[in-house]
């Protein structure tokens, strides 16, 4: 008898890959992840300066005299809502991942309350020193939180209800996650302070103050940094089931090929460039290919293929039949996940050959590999409108519309499978704005570059 059951489809092929020691090694570093955020969140609290913008509405409740519920307790309530809140939102797009968020959610919960009795006697008084040392506490509270996000964004496993939320609002309204948790963090700000004046009568600072609006902006910018500058975490576990590409370090540099890999805004232009440029330089071009193979790996229509593999959802996952023998695939229910696997094995494949590689994370891909030129070509608003308009029969305001979902969900996927901002001039080796320059000019310029430092290979 045949038993259904769902599973995550990066967690599968990790444990196939790697084993279920990296597998395991992973979500060890989640639980450690989310013990570290624990604990940042407890010490910043703890100086009486306002708490972090998530925790208002269970902070402020577990301050309320005689209150029977403690601080993890009501955090782990909030998560439950956080679920069901998700369930109404995503309806069939609600997958069997974005349940473990229930389990996540009360692991936090408790060592909430466990780092919160560590740091009881971590308060200060209202002399100048003591608000100093309160000052202190609160940065190095909010640092160390910035340090946990850090870790559980590299773990890629599954979202705390808080991001889940963000990401399934930001999924249904078709808009950028980073604004989606600016209005999530200011309305949670504001039901905290709605319970401070109904169950204290006043405005509490030492619940909701200087600290909150601290968090608000630090914590982000924390996290972007040890992001960046922590690639010692990369060596304890696997992410998203993307297999190292450290052969390469082995070789001549000499000897490889030459990949250029173009991100590119909706109407920029990065398409056009990027053809022109393998055509000049006499190198193959991967873009619509990568559709097909991928439809065809996975027994999907091409159409299918090119419409889900940037709106992604929360939670992707695929069903498997449980059999005597084990796993075995039976059908797709959440094809996202599938989808990027899919498409990062064949531009892994297509990399062992000079080629141009058109979007889909291949930057982030091929990271450690050293004779591969990264591009990003963006473009203003009007200009890509006009792109857009000139080969559709959209209307000026559709057009714009276009452009701006078509960012905001590439800017999403990016930051979905990579942790990093799409965006960010840092992950590339050229930036290139085509409304100043135009198309022709791009590619001599790329093409400039590439002559310039890979001049041996081509």
């Amino acid at each position: 008898m045949k038993k259904y059951f769902c599973i995550d489809f990066d967690d599968f092929n990790t444990m196939n890959k790697y084993g279920k020691v990296e597998f395991l090694k992973r979500y060890s570093f989640l639980a450690l992840a989310l013990l570290i955020m624990a604990f940042g969140c407890s010490l910043s609290i703890r100086a009486n300066l306002g708490c972090t913008p998530i925790s208002c509405p269970p902070y402020v409740l577990s301050c309320i005299p005689e209150q029977y519920f403690s601080f993890g307790a009501l955090t782990v309530i909030m998560h439950l809502i956080f679920v069901f809140i998700q369930w109404i939102l995503l309806r069939r797009d609600f997958h069997f991942k974005i349940l473990l968020q229930i389990p996540l959610g009360l692991i936090f919960g408790i060592f909430t309350d466990l780092t919160m009795w560590l740091t009881k006697s971590m308060q200060w008084d209202d002399s100048f020193q003591g608000y100093a040392v309160r000052v202190l506490q609160l940065v190095l509270g909010a640092t160390i939180i910035g340090i946990g996000c850090s870790i559980q964004v590299r773990c890629r496993a599954v979202l705390l209800a808080g991001e889940g939320i963000t990401s399934a609002i930001a999924q249904v309204a078709k808009k950028e996650f980073g604004k989606v948790k600016i209005f999530c963090d200011t309305s949670l700000v504001a039901l905290g302070l709605f319970f401070c004046f109904m169950y204290f009568g006043q405005w509490r600072f030492d619940m909701i103050g200087f600290g909150t609006l601290f968090s608000a902006v630090y914590v982000g910018f924390a996290v972007r940094f040890f992001s960046k500058h922590t690639p010692w975490l990369e060596r304890f576990f696997v992410r998203n089931g993307i297999a190292e590409t450290k052969d390469f370090d082995t070789k001549e540099v000499s000897t490889l090929p030459l990949v250029i890999t173009i991100a590119r805004m909706h109407g920029s232009g990065g398409h056009e460039i990027g053809k022109k440029v393998s055509e000049r330089l006499g190198i193959k071009f991967y873009d619509k290919e990568i559709i097909s193979q991928t439809a065809k790996e996975l027994g999907l229509s091409q159409k299918e293929v090119e419409e889900k593999e940037q709106f992604i959802s929360n939670a992707s996952f695929l069903e498997y039949i449980i059999t005597d023998n084990g796993f075995s695939k039976e059908k797709f229910t959440g094809r996202d996940g599938a989808i990027f696997y899919q498409q990062s094995e064949f531009i892994k494949k297509v990399a062992m050959e000079s080629c141009v590689i058109i979007g889909r994370c291949a930057d982030y891909i091929l990271k450690d590999r050293p004779c591969c030129l990264n591009i990003f070509v963006r473009s203003d608003e009007d200009f890509a409108t006009k792109m857009v308009m000139a080969r559709t029969q959209l209307k000026e305001t559709q057009a714009r519309e276009v452009v701006r979902i078509k960012n905001c969900a590439r800017a999403n996927h990016y930051e979905k499978y990579t942790g990093l901002k799409w965006e960010d001039p840092a992950h590339y080796d050229l930036v290139i704005n085509t409304a100043k320059i135009g198309i022709e000019t791009s590619v001599d310029l790329i093409c400039n570059a590439v002559k310039t430092f890979f001049a041996e290979m081509i």
